[in-house]
């Protein structure tokens, strides 16, 4: 199971890569046109539709790697199994907060699909693909928020703190 978590949230990652590698051709491609006096439509609508895919589907990836800012003020002061306690609340909270997203964001995939809802660009595209990977990233930060829970449950120490050097204390891992 872990093999196949761990691949998840890398092809995630990957896929997240090359959205962004898409993105600096599509804008490379647009550069070059303009010095042949070339009109590249919809340039900047693809644009932002790779970004926002390579955003979200990046999450996961990042946090099981540790890339996550985390404002630690509060929880750097505790220790042993106060500390394990505020983790697993504040894990618990981001499953429920994250679960949510993914849900909307799922429902707003299919609305657009039911209504075949287009973008307004000169190059008109089917909403749907574009939000698509805006709600596979969002359950795949859930199956990664699910998944480091479980470890924090099982006595284990998170992946995304084994990268935080502030993290380690007295109980919290190995």
């Amino acid at each position: 199971m872990r093999r196949l978590l761990d691949r998840l949230y890398l092809t995630a990652a990957a896929v997240a890569g090359l959205c962004l590698v898409l993105m600096a051709l599509l804008i490379l491609v647009q550069i070059v046109g303009r010095w042949f006096g070339v009109v590249v439509p919809s340039t900047e609508d693809f644009s932002g539709f790779l970004l926002a895919a390579a955003s979200f589907l990046a999450l996961a990836y990042t946090l099981r790697s540790g890339g996550h800012i985390r404002v630690s003020l509060v929880i750097s002061h505790l220790h042993g199994r106060s500390r394990r306690l505020m983790e697993g609340v504040v894990l618990l909270l981001a499953l429920v907060l994250v679960g949510y997203a993914a849900w909307s964001a799922s429902q707003l995939v299919l609305e657009s699909y039911r209504f075949q809802e287009v973008s307004q660009g000169y190059i008109p595209v089917l909403l749907w693909i574009p939000q698509l990977p805006m709600a596979v990233g969002l359950l795949v930060l859930e199956i990664a928020l699910l998944d480091e829970w479980v470890l924090l449950l099982r006595g284990d120490q998170p992946r995304y703190m084994r990268h935080d050097e502030s993290a380690v204390g007295p109980g919290m891992g190995k």
